[in-house]
């Protein structure tokens, strides 16, 4: 008996048989070249049969989990269409006289390859969509078109390195009761599916496909990111009482999901998402939640050749206000630089890219026609709908008044009142003139995410080590603590935005905090809103002001498991 710990990224438990995948095929030897007109227009056939592949995903995606799953398959569609990857292959062969596969391979492995090296997750996190929409390109210029999910037995749990998207959905799910990866992340298009699906999923458990062999029984545990190789009888009884307990509590929170959040004594806290695409409003609506408290923009820029058009963005926008039924929208302005740049962007060199040229100081410079056109077009929805305007990696009083006043000038010439205006709190520099800020705007949201790595100087994607990167540490929560205490001074709003706000026990310290406002990922609220619900406020206070006297991480950890 073993047992192996890794990160959950859908939750749930599984008991079942090991499947484990060691994916060889893009280091076959392949057959030589044929001649280069023969090797493009193979090429060119596996293109189109993998977009009449894709066009099928997409629709019965669609017919059985719905369009926010659905739109992954569109992504894809739109990269394979994007004639940079192809025009990247057919000079491989052409230049180097590759066969189709190797070409794909050798190409995919490029862009993918650049995509990982990114600091921002959303980036890193495509590179799995270049890898899958590679694998179905070789696999139908092969000649071997099938999934490599034909014998899938009965509760299997499925070890990988990684696993792609079209992966998930092209297997029986009623085989499939779990997943073991090596690398994937929270936000990647296999974890939303995995959650879509109900399917228990953890990853970051290293070398896991050389310490499991096909066939072993497994216990996984992925609310407590727990993986058991060959239980004994005692683990296997234990378990089988957490997962009872699980889906009692799962029952639970599907009863309260529309009930509204507040806690045991009846103080109202607002539960809001977080969005990266406008498609993904459907949630809100399942989740009951109260609003959009953070929808990124990047996805417009990134994902095209050429910088979306004031009516494009107009169109999206309003999307997404529309969706929320006069309910707040927050849209956070363009996030760009460091490592996100748009391809119709020349990409300047630095050395520490996240310390670099991003955010609004990219926004102010670089990027200020980009800024200025989605000015321009977040107003224009503005006049018609319930929509803040947020400005990210705001560093104090200056760049924020630079940025207002461009707002305040586009939205003279276009006779267009000035919408609700805020910032997101990220940077140590943020919180120190916090006062000051606040006096400039109509909102604050703390973005926790990289609040943390900047006041802990850290690489979060760099540390093995939790205890290098956790919201918990005392400095991380004494920041928060004082962006709230100066807000509610001050009768701003605040909201807590990163990833902290979905984790039911940390949720209701920011609550004991003083935070009445948690935006989220949607699928996360349930387990939130069932916490809250359960605690009394006053409890909550005595936990925080336990926790800001606390002097490590280890004690505010057990502050935070005693809440939920």
């Amino acid at each position: 008996m073993r047992t192996l710990t890794g990160k959950m990224i859908a939750p749930g438990l599984a008991d079942g048989t090991a499947v484990v995948l060691l994916d060889t095929r893009w280091c076959e030897k392949a057959a030589p070249a044929a001649d280069t007109h023969t090797e493009v227009l193979r090429l060119q056939r596996a293109f189109h049969s993998a977009r009449v592949d894709l066009e099928a995903l997409q629709l019965r995606v669609h017919q059985e989990f719905g369009a926010n799953e659905a739109e992954i398959f569109v992504a894809h569609q739109l990269i394979l269409e994007d004639p940079t990857l192809r025009d990247d292959i057919i000079e491989r062969i052409k230049r180097d006289g590759l066969r189709a596969e190797k070409a794909i391979a050798a190409s995919v492995d490029d862009y993918a390859a650049r995509l990982n090296e990114a600091q921002d997750p959303y980036l890193r996190e495509r590179g799995s969509d270049i890898r899958d929409i590679g694998d179905r390109l070789i696999r139908h210029a092969s000649g071997h078109p099938s999934s490599r999910f034909s014998a899938l037995g009965i509760n299997s749990i499925i070890v990988a390195e990684e696993l792609m998207p079209s992966d998930l959905v092209e297997l029986d799910s009623e085989r499939l009761v779990g997943v073991v990866t090596e690398r994937c992340g929270e936000t990647s298009h296999v974890a939303i599916l995995a959650r879509a699906l109900g399917i228990p999923a953890v990853t970051g458990m290293v070398n896991v496909t050389r310490l499991i062999t096909s066939g072993q029984r497994l216990l996984l545990d992925s609310n407590r990111s727990e993986l058991t190789i060959d239980p004994g009888q005692t683990q296997v009884q234990s378990f089988r009482k957490r997962r009872m307990r699980f889906e009692e509590k799962r029952l639970r929170d599907c009863a309260q999901e529309h009930l509204p959040c507040k806690t045991a004594d009846g103080t109202d806290i607002l539960l809001m998402a977080n969005l990266a695409r406008p498609n993904e409003t459907e949630l809100c609506a399942a989740a009951n939640l109260q609003g959009v408290g953070l929808l990124r923009t990047e996805f417009l820029f990134l994902d095209h050749a050429e910088p979306p058009s004031v009516q494009e963005q107009v169109e999206l926008y309003t999307q997404v206000a529309k969706r929320m039924a006069g309910r707040e929208v927050y849209i956070r302005t363009l996030d760009l630089g460091g490592d996100k740049y748009p391809l119709f962007l020349y990409r300047l060199h630095e050395s520490n890219p996240t310390m670099g040229l991003r955010g609004l100081r990219f926004s102010l410079s670089e990027g200020l026609p980009l800024f200025q056109s989605q000015v321009e077009a977040l107003l224009r929805v503005s006049s018609q709908h319930s929509v803040g305007i947020m400005l990210p990696m705001v560093l104090g009083v200056d760049d924020l008044l630079s940025a207002k006043d461009i707002v305040s000038r586009i939205s003279s010439d276009l006779a267009i009142p000035l919408p609700p205006i805020g910032v997101l709190v990220e940077t140590p520099a943020a919180v120190l003139v916090i006062d000051e800020i606040l006096d400039c705007v109509d909102f604050v949201s703390i973005g926790t995410n990289d609040l943390t790595q900047f006041v802990l100087a850290s690489d979060r994607n760099a540390l093995d080590s939790e205890e290098d990167y956790s919201v918990l540490h005392p400095a991380v929560l004494r920041a928060v603590s004082t962006v709230s205490d100066a807000a509610r001074s001050k009768n701003t709003p605040v909201t807590v935005c990163g990833e902290a706000a979905g984790v039911p026990g940390i949720a209701a310290l920011l609550v004991g905090l003083g935070i009445r406002r948690l935006s989220m990922s949607p699928s996360l609220s349930g387990r939130v809103k069932h916490t809250l619900r359960s605690q009394h406020l006053e409890k909550l206070e005595l936990a925080a002001k336990e926790a800001l006297v606390a002097r490590s991480i280890v004690q505010i950890r057990e502050i935070v498991a005693s809440l939920g």
